[in-house]
């Protein structure tokens, strides 16, 4: 295991004691899977547990804080969850337009997180939004949404079904002009025609379904539309539509985008940590992100996340940065150079920190808060993310079923880097397909079936014969099974190997022979399992529209959604 100074604080006599008692984690390969049936949530641990754990995860900083000297842990999330909350409640307040007010005993309160991409995502995602702040009212605790703005824009549109039942298909239909891929935050409306008429457009798509109902995009989108007169970046847009809707359920996360996080000062001082420690993290990095492909089994040099690299004394760091307005973001590199760290994206320098091995960070948090003057934005990584907000911040997170993937390097890293326990998190996801027309009763083992009975037909039709066939059949019949008691009987020590493959050969032409003489007699039925299976295949071919996960929740009527979020049930 590798040694690091664990958390050093604004006072460098000030530590923790390093300990290679902490128990960690036993690798084992997890069986996350969604939910493939209709109207199913997914919870591990148990939805039940998710309060108990919460807990539990409180006292465990409270008496890691207890047995170290100077409670650096117990200082470090008082001030970091006072400083990031309060940046939640000032943008949540620029969001919706009303004040949001903290109570003032925010240590005392449970903190649930989660956290997701800005997009119109489907409703196995925003099952994590409504269950944070369904157990945050439970509880009197309080909940918050980190916005994945420092991601990369994938689309500008969503998928509508269209067609007809035995031929559905998806089609997009775009809130806004398709772009360059670059960060969300970096993301602004590029034609506000078209997305004040995407509510309108989609509408009239979905008028073919007339059972469907009402789409909640017709409730949220006035909200979207109305915040382009305060902002026309497009992830205030989206989060103010879907923020809009929550709240009208009663539920009040607190919203914070992760480039406003990464500017606070608790952030910028695990940053300059890290940076600090550079070498030490990426080697355990690396070491836990080849035992994870080794246990899972993945040959794949970029899942879940790539190596961080090292190259003629720059270390990659798990950050990203880039120039204000550019459409690539780049690794962050740094490189230690006397008493300073040298910080690149690779192509110049963008700074230097007067960091010793063992010092106050102060001096380098005040250099990296003078870069977003300069244009420059330095933002966390997933696996990053997390960590910051599992160790500084929540009580607990929850994650969906790709970040749990990822967190299960982060609680390695804990272990290893941090010398901690591991906080408990819980991975949540959810199926419910849109009700715009009835899925097709039909299975893959239907189609299976259907296959085998078309071998059987080439090789065993006899097996398929009416009695009237069979009598007709009855020469072919006896012929094949004269072959097969000649072969069964063949005495071969009496035949040279040659001579001997070339009787079994001539033995297996000739009831190939005889089994498509029989076959001719079964083309009536041949014909109709052929038309059976190409019904079957393509009314499967119509279930994977019908039986999509992946449609956004705007599609979706009001009532459905609330059968689903009604699961999310916490005793």
């Amino acid at each position: 295991m590798s040694s690091v100074t664990p958390f050093p604080c604004q006072n460098p006599e000030s530590r923790f004691t390093s300990s290679s008692a902490v128990p960690e984690p036993v690798w084992e390969k997890q069986d996350l899977r969604v939910p493939r049936s209709d109207d199913v949530v997914f919870s591990r641990p148990d939805l039940s547990e998710i309060i108990a754990d919460a807990e539990a995860n409180r006292s465990m900083f409270e008496a890691c804080s207890r047995e170290r000297s100077g409670k650096i842990i117990s200082s470090l999330r008082s001030w970091a969850r006072k400083a990031v909350l309060e940046e939640a409640a000032r943008y949540t307040s620029e969001l919706t337009g009303t004040p949001v007010e903290l109570p003032t005993d925010l240590d005392e309160r449970l903190l649930f997180m989660t956290g997701h991409q800005p997009a119109l995502f489907h409703p196995g995602v925003w099952v994590k939004n409504l269950l944070v702040g369904n157990v945050a009212r439970q509880t009197g605790g309080l909940s918050l949404n980190l916005i994945v703005d420092n991601d990369l824009v994938s689309t500008t549109s969503i998928r509508v079904p269209q067609g007809t039942q035995a031929d559905p298909e998806l089609v997009e239909i775009p809130f806004d002009e398709t772009i360059e891929k670059k960060p969300w935050e970096e993301t602004t409306v590029q034609n506000r025609e078209l997305f004040c008429s995407f509510e309108k457009r989609v509408s009239e798509a979905l008028q073919q379904w007339p059972d469907l109902g009402a789409p909640l995009l017709q409730e949220i989108w006035p909200a979207a539309v109305a915040q382009l007169e305060t902002s026309d970046r497009l992830v205030d847009c989206l989060t103010a539509a879907r923020h809009a809707m929550e709240s009208r359920w009663g539920v009040e996360n607190l919203e914070l985008p992760i480039s406003r996080l990464s500017e606070t000062g608790p952030f910028l001082w695990f940053a300059c940590y890290l940076i600090q420690n550079a070498s030490a993290f990426r080697k355990i990095h690396n070491e836990v992100l080849g035992e994870y492909r080794k246990v899972n089994r993945v040959r794949s040099k970029t899942h879940p996340v790539p190596e961080l690299s090292e190259s003629e004394g720059w270390v990659e760091t798990p950050f990203w940065v880039w120039q204000a307005g550019a459409t690539r973001r780049h690794q962050l590199l740094v490189k230690r150079e006397d008493q300073e760290v040298l910080l690149s994206d690779g192509t110049r320098e963008i700074a230097r920190l007067p960091l010793k091995e063992q010092c106050d960070l102060s001096a380098a948090i005040e250099v990296l808060k003078q870069l977003p003057a300069q244009g420059i934005r330095l933002r966390t990584r997933a696996l990053t993310t997390t960590l910051f907000a599992r160790l500084f911040l929540g009580d607990l997170f929850v994650h969906g079923i790709g970040g749990a993937k990822y967190d299960e390097m982060t609680d390695r890293i804990f272990t290893r880097f941090f010398h901690l326990v591991p906080p408990r998190y819980l991975t949540l996801s959810a199926t419910r397909y849109l009700p715009f027309c009835e899925a097709f009763n039909v299975q893959e083992c239907d189609e299976t079936c259907l296959r085998r009975i078309l071998r059987d037909l080439d090789f065993n039709s006899d097996r398929h014969l009416n009695p009237e066939q069979q009598k007709a059949a009855a020469p072919l019949l006896e012929r094949k099974q004269a072959l097969i008691q000649e072969q069964e009987a063949a005495p071969d020590e009496e035949l040279s190997p040659a001579a001997r493959r070339r009787e079994n050969r001539q033995r297996f032409r000739e009831i190939r022979e005889v089994d498509a003489a029989l076959a001719e007699l079964t083309t009536q039925l041949r014909s109709q399992v052929e038309e059976d299976l190409a019904t079957i295949q393509k009314q499967r071919q119509a279930n994977q529209v019908i039986q999509s996960r992946e449609l956004s929740f705007v599609l979706y009527p009001e009532a459905t959604l609330k059968s689903l979020f009604e699961k999310l049930v916490v005793e």
